[in-house]
């Protein structure tokens, strides 16, 4: 749920208030100093309370019993005069920042990305600047939370498209922030795609190894940190003429990984990628741009024509794992990218884990 973003109040010293201290520190009541002073009581306190000027008369007798420059009061009263009309100024200006910043983060959460960018401030001013200078934001009312077709998410939890817009922002601000200058050939996609799956099915420092990979072949590849409320593993765009893919690695298995990276890949060959929406809908009913990635991250992991050939066994857990691990390690095949592929299309997932499936 979006939440209200307060405007800081801007605060002047008035002289009074330190012409009160100054009279505590003596000892002086106010009643005794303003008959010391020949002024009435009632005026002397709003003038205390901040509700009248010190003038220069008034100076001149705060000079005359306290021994304090009569020129120290009135500069102390026209330097408050003047951050009063400044504080105005300011407070206008940051309730018209607070304002705005209430209208993007009825899309986006501010906080999540301030905090990710470690920004720090309490000013709405210059919370506004940082994040629309940091995430190329347009107006509010052209920042719309698209929901169709952007990313690949869970079937089940994370549909919030307020934290999914905030997330696809972090993975832009990704490639905004990177010094990237490779130059993209579509004409070597064909020549880039085993060399992924053989890393991913390697599963030997993989996120190093995709990441300069594909930087040969001009497409960016990061990871950036998933956010609460947003299920999504994997996301594709173009930035300046290059491919852009960014994962979470939000379950830090190598099965996720391969498949979403593969799935984007999959978005960029078939020229998708560009302009697509965020699609919330179960994989059921996906997109045809979407199972046409599906499909492609599947063939590209394990070719069709060989995950046909896969030995038929009863629906059982531990024997399907036990046969296809056989399968897939005789077959130069990851078992999990195998087993991923298996719980995919059978939606069963109850295999029994070791730490050959975290992302290593």
């Amino acid at each position: 749920m979006a939440t209200n973003i307060e405007a800081p109040i801007f605060m002047a010293i008035h002289p009074g208030s330190i012409l009160k201290e100054e009279l505590i520190e003596r000892g002086i009541s106010q009643k005794t100093f303003a008959k010391d002073i020949k002024m009435q009581p009632s005026h002397l306190s709003e003038i205390i309370k901040g509700k009248r000027s010190i003038t220069k008369p008034v100076a001149d007798k705060l000079e005359e019993i306290l021994g304090i420059p009569s020129i120290d009061w009135v500069n102390l009263q026209t330097k408050f005069d003047y951050d009063t009309a400044q504080n105005k100024e300011r407070q206008i200006a940051e309730t018209a920042a607070r304002d705005e910043l209430q209208e993007y983060n009825k899309l986006v959460d501010i906080k999540v990305l301030t905090t990710r960018l470690n920004f720090k401030s309490t000013l709405c001013s210059e919370i506004l600047s940082f994040i629309k200078e940091s995430f190329l934001l347009p107006e509010p009312a052209r920042l719309q939370v698209q929901t169709d077709g952007l990313f690949k998410k869970s079937a089940k939890v994370g549909k919030d498209p307020r934290m999914i817009m905030t997330w696809m922002l972090l993975a832009k601000h990704f490639a905004y922030s990177s010094n990237f200058y490779a130059n993209y050939e579509e004409s070597r996609l064909d020549e880039l795609i085993p060399q992924i799956s053989s890393i991913l099915h390697s599963n030997t420092n993989t996120i190093e190894n995709l990441t300069r990979t594909f930087a040969k072949y001009g497409i960016l590849f990061g990871v950036v940190e998933k956010v609460d409320g947003a299920s999504i593993d994997g996301y594709s765009f173009d930035y300046n003429g290059n491919p852009c893919i960014v994962v979470t690695t939000r379950y830090n298995r190598i099965d996720n990984l391969a498949f979403a990276v593969m799935h984007e890949l999959g978005h960029v060959k078939n020229h998708d990628n560009e302009d697509r929406r965020v699609n919330l809908e179960d994989y059921d009913h996906e997109s045809p741009e979407e199972k046409a990635a599906n499909s492609f991250a599947a063939n590209a992991l394990i070719p069709d024509s060989v995950w046909k050939k896969i030995p038929e066994v009863q629906l059982y857990p531990a024997q399907i794992q036990r046969l296809y691990t056989m399968w897939a390690q005789g077959n130069g095949y990851n078992k999990w990218i195998a087993l991923g592929r298996i719980s995919h299309e059978t939606g069963m997932f109850k295999f029994r884990n070791d730490a050959s499936r975290r992302i290593s």
